[in-house]
């Protein structure tokens, strides 16, 4: 059998192993290997992928709420679609990751790392991102409405006509960042960075449209 039919084969074989498991009722996938593995549009809600290496996975539209992927390695992985409300995700390692239209409401991404993470549209009420690394991670019209922003790091993040009402972005470090058109009303942004932030257009804490 050729290679490449073998690695079809194994990776097809794994994912139904996956499905079998988790259908009998178990949870406990901790530390798996399932890198570039593609599990799209399957429920797997409150199963254990904590430490699993999930590294370039397609995981488009799968159904993760209340997860848990603590210091998981998800990075570039496809989570387009993906619903991930609830899940615990600290420490996670997203870099590079799309998430693109993704479900995060009330996750826990507390220190996890989304360098350059492709986040838009991306609904993230709620959600904990605190000392979270988002730099450079594009957040273009994502709904971060009352998440938890604390010491995150934004630099040089897109955050063009994003929602952050209500959000806590104190000690929040968002050098550089496009914040064009961002809706902040409300949101805490006491020792946030703000150096050559650019806020045309935002709407600011205390309701005033910034320039």
């Amino acid at each position: 059998m050729p290679l490449l039919k073998r690695i079809l084969v194994a990776e097809v074989m794994k994912k139904e192993e996956i499905l079998r498991r988790y259908i009998s009722g178990e949870r406990d996938f901790r530390k798996v290997e399932l890198s570039q593995i593609t599990l799209c549009q399957v429920e797997l809600c409150a199963i254990d992928f904590s430490q699993a290496n999930l590294t370039r996975s397609n995981l488009k539209g799968i159904d993760l709420s209340k997860a848990l992927l603590t210091e998981a390695d998800m990075t570039e992985a496809c989570l387009e679609q993906a619903i991930l409300c609830g899940a615990s995700m600290l420490l996670a390692n997203l870099s590079q990751a799309v998430l693109t239209e993704a479900d995060l409401r009330e996750v826990n991404l507390s220190e996890a790392l989304l360098y350059q993470a492709s986040l838009r549209k991306a609904q993230l009420q709620r959600a904990n991102l605190s000392q979270a690394i988002l730099r450079r991670a594009f957040l273009r019209e994502a709904n971060l409405s009352q998440a938890n922003l604390q010491q995150a790091n934004l630099q040089q993040a897109n955050l063009i006509n994003a929602e952050l009402t209500g959000a806590d972005l104190s000690g929040v470090n968002l050098e550089g960042a496009f914040l064009v058109e961002a809706n902040l009303k409300g949101a805490n942004l006491k020792g946030a960075k703000l150096n050559r932030a650019v806020l045309r257009g935002a709407v600011m804490p205390d309701g005033s449209v910034y320039g």
